[in-house]
């Protein structure tokens, strides 16, 4: 495989994320199942008001605030971690700075992971040391992958830039783009591989981020609903119900908080990132949900990751290490495998990788599919490991 392969433009297209109903442009617009998506988003509305409703006419309130209070405690510590996550970022930036002026590559490549590992680090004490709840721990954690993601990625593609440079000086933008107005797009960009240029939208539009804003509440408020109401409940009366009870107590409520938060993150929340810094390339995800089997789910769910571990784990492996494709395939599967059960031991402070053992029974379901290589067959497989897998995994590491 050729190395400059790695060096692709990885976003070249102006597009709508599918699911987007501020943009006539966005594929839902043109199916006609467009229909059946605005229901689902009144049903989540409908939801919140009815069971408002209900619990005001059975307790005397609304919503439960307990959950509410955890998740805002030590909030203002909590809030400077973002801007103090995105400070520390700009380490990547020094790097470069640092190696255009002869910083040596040994001392550089050192530098560059003592400096991400650092921020794992950070992440981890703080996380275990403050007494947080769960949705603080997530909060920190996935702030610590996405800038370590961005960093690794900003450090690669420079030294593959600085590479072609040293080869042909007249055919690289390098060390143009070494600038801070450049790293600092790419940070509030929605994007995990750096480009030296992204499509680029001409102008914000300021009803659509409203849109968007107004959606990620409604969402954001139906979550906190399903969570306080059906599965803290559950989780934290755990030693005094069966296993199976629980995990049928939590599977309708697991399945639904699972396809919510794809919705949040991927239609909303990134969408808004990319308004703020006019990025035009939105495919955020692909059509998943007729995914033909977890291969597919994992090259079509989360885009911006995919593409992250594609261009800096699995070529990286075939082009510096010269790997086979396939073994590269496996490291990279085992990387995500660990990456996902950090997280999960971090926000249980317990190591039980019951995660782990879930995403490796993943590679035979993967075989028999190719085995059996019928569409619908995967497509149901799949389905009935989204419903089944998050409620089994929360009842396993709620019950250790």
């Amino acid at each position: 495989m050729d190395k400059k392969h790695s060096n692709r433009l990885v976003y070249n297209k102006h597009q709508a994320s599918f699911l987007d109903l501020g943009d006539e442009t966005a594929g839902i617009q043109k199916t006609d199942l467009r229909g059946f998506y605005m229901l689902f988003i009144l049903i989540t509305a409908f939801y919140i008001v009815i069971s408002s409703f209900n619990k005001f006419y059975s307790v005397g309130y609304f919503v439960e605030d307990s959950f509410f209070w955890a998740m805002v405690k030590d909030g203002k510590f909590v809030a400077f971690v973002w801007p103090g996550a995105f400070l520390y970022a700009w380490l990547a930036f020094m790097l470069q700075l640092m190696i255009l002026k002869g910083f040596p590559q040994r001392l550089a490549t050192i530098f560059q992971h003592l400096t991400q590992s650092l921020m794992f680090m950070i992440a981890s004490y703080l996380a275990l040391s403050r007494n947080w709840g769960f949705s603080q721990s997530l909060y920190i954690m996935m702030l610590a992958f996405t800038h370590f993601m961005k960093m690794h990625s900003y450090t690669l593609v420079n030294r593959d830039l600085r590479r072609e440079y040293l080869k042909n000086p007249k055919n690289t933008k390098y060390p143009a783009n070494i600038t801070m107005k450049n790293y600092f797009k790419f940070l509030i960009t929605p994007a995990l591989v750096y480009q030296i240029e992204y499509p680029q939208r001409q102008n914000f539009r300021a009803g659509y981020f409203f849109l968007k804003f107004l959606l990620l509440l409604v969402q954001c408020v139906c979550m906190y609903m399903i969570i306080s109401e059906n599965i803290l409940p559950v989780v934290q009366n755990a030693k005094n119900i069966s296993f199976l009870d629980m995990y049928a107590r939590l599977v309708v409520p697991c399945v639904v908080l699972y396809n919510l938060g794809f919705l949040m993150i991927f239609e909303q929340i990134l969408n808004m990132f990319a308004e703020l810094s006019y990025f035009a390339d939105r495919e955020f995800y692909q059509h998943w949900w007729n995914c033909n089997g977890f291969e597919d789910f994992s090259r079509q769910w989360n885009r911006p990751v995919h593409l992250f571990l594609l261009n800096h784990v699995y070529l990286e492996c075939i082009n510096e290490f010269n790997w086979s494709p396939q073994t590269a395939k496996y490291v990279t599967f085992l990387f995500s495998a660990l990456c996902h059960e950090m997280i999960v031991a971090i926000l249980c402070r317990r190591i039980a990788p019951f995660l782990f053992g879930l995403m490796m029974f993943q590679i035979p379901l993967i075989v028999m599919n190719r085995v059996i290589n019928k569409r619908d067959f995967g497509t149901y497989m799949f389905w009935i490991g989204i419903i089944t897998g998050p409620a089994l995994l929360l009842t396993c590491y709620a019950k250790v």
